[in-house]
């Protein structure tokens, strides 16, 4: 199976990524994209370190100039890009994958990362005409140290006060630990960091935080201490979630709801882009709000497309991915952003966390995405369309149906023979009942 994925390159480590593979890319990638300057971050995993050099090794090969900023989350390597004017930049990272994953995430000129429709196929196919090596050479390059720049970039994004009392921090052992303490110190937070030093064997827990084990460590030491909340990071620092001062998790869509409320407040009318399949009460508390609600396909480069198409100055991703556009041509993800503009929102507001999330949770029942392994999908996707031809149907990506009680989506995996289904309606018995029936028909 290719490591050249749908939006970045990512393989198990020896089954398709390795040292020769790194420096081939390297030189594969000037050859592609005639950058001459080249910025390069790696993550906390084992073998990131060593995919660093000998893929930097292979740019210089090819007369590229390239600087490293070493260990890092991929938001502050997308920010120093940025900010030194880089025409391109590669984070070294398997990002929330398992250990032994190892990969490669590519920027271009305007920060928006290379997917494989924009060119990742086209890097793929001139990457098998780059002569094989079995010894990568070791070539020399120059480092800097852009924590101080980023902490202050972060730190200055917004103007008021953080709220009083403890903020759990588990850096899952990744590669962010470090600018999150510089962070939480630059705004005065009391942090208490868990799995801070990076490790690319994750010893504590899988660095995906979206699933329950990974959160369980940071709810409890919230409820230990007291805490406000807490923030659970992934392997290389861009993907967030958040548990309350209860310790329970919050879903992107309705954290999302309170950091577009904040955003909306100094850019009354401002667009907010949302992926198709987070709750509806994100686009409806935008509404509310004065905002204007985008959808987009599922899908990092579809949502920050579809943020520049809209100047939407919020986004977020179901994953758990947000992004903030800084200027008129600079977007960022960064969950660190994501941080500091939930704390200001707090400390305006004056209640917990639980309050404010609560009433937007109570609005419609959610089923957690469902997965059915499907033989033929086309024609499975067939069936839905004439199953559900009497409800509101949109094809943006995948099929999605309204009716009055409920909404669903359906979509097919791009890698595995999956369809992915998303329900939400009004009323756990609704909930239940249809998401039975939809699993049935799809497992036919």
């Amino acid at each position: 199976m290719s490591v050249f994925k749908t939006y970045d390159i990512r393989g198990v480590w020896e089954q398709g990524i390795d040292l020769p593979f790194a420096y081939r890319l390297g030189r594969t990638l000037l050859r592609y994209r005639k950058a001459k300057g080249w910025l390069l971050g790696y993550d906390a995993r084992a073998h990131s370190r060593e995919l660093y050099q000998a893929l930097a090794s292979g740019l210089l090969e090819e007369g590229a100039q390239v600087t490293g900023v070493g260990l890092c989350s991929t938001p502050m390597l997308h920010y120093s890009q940025m900010d030194g004017k880089y025409e391109a930049a590669v984070m070294v990272t398997a990002s929330h994958n398992p250990k032994e994953y190892h990969g490669f995430k590519v920027f271009d000129a305007t920060g928006g990362s290379l997917s494989y429709d924009k060119g990742l196929k086209d890097v793929e196919a001139l990457f098998d005409k780059v002569t094989e090596v079995r010894t990568v050479p070791t070539r020399s390059f120059p480092e800097k140290d852009t924590l101080e720049a980023y902490i202050r970039f972060i730190a200055g994004s917004g103007q008021g006060k953080v709220p009083a009392g403890p903020v759990v921090i588990d850096a899952s052992n990744g590669s962010g630990g470090k600018e999150f303490r510089a962070l939480a110190n630059a705004l005065g937070v009391d942090a208490r960091l868990l799995n801070e030093t990076p490790d690319g064997t994750f010893p504590n827990h899988d660095p995906n935080p979206l699933k329950e084990e990974s959160r369980r460590q940071a709810a409890e030491a919230v409820v230990q201490a007291g805490a406000i909340l807490g923030v659970i990071l992934d392997g290389d620092g861009d993907r967030i979630l958040f548990v309350d001062e209860k310790g329970r998790g919050i879903e992107n869509y309705f954290l999302s709801c309170l950091v577009a409320e904040g955003i909306l407040r100094r850019q009354a009318g401002t667009s907010i882009v949302y992926d198709l399949i987070s709750s509806r009460v994100l686009p409806e508390r935008v509404t509310e709000m004065g905002g204007r609600p985008v959808v987009s396909r599922v899908g990092y480069t579809f949502l920050y497309d579809q943020m520049v198409a809209s100047r939407a100055a919020f986004g977020a991703e179901t994953s758990g991915h947000v992004y903030f556009r800084v200027s008129d041509t600079y977007y960022t993800e960064s969950a660190a952003y994501a941080l500091a503009s939930l704390l200001r929102f707090l400390a305006q507001e004056g209640r917990p966390l639980s309050a404010l999330v609560d009433p937007l949770r109570s609005r419609y029942v959610q089923s957690p995405e469902i997965n059915v392994e499907v033989k033929d999908k086309e024609r499975a996707m067939r069936e839905i369309e004439r199953r559900y031809a009497g409800g509101k149907m949109d094809r943006l990506d995948g099929i999605s149906v309204e009716f009055p009680d409920y909404w669903f989506n359906v979509r097919p995996s791009n890698t595995e023979p999956l369809l992915r289904l998303r329900l939400e309606g009004r009323g756990a018995a609704v909930v239940d009942a249809r998401t039975k029936e939809l699993r049935a028909l799809l497992e036919q």
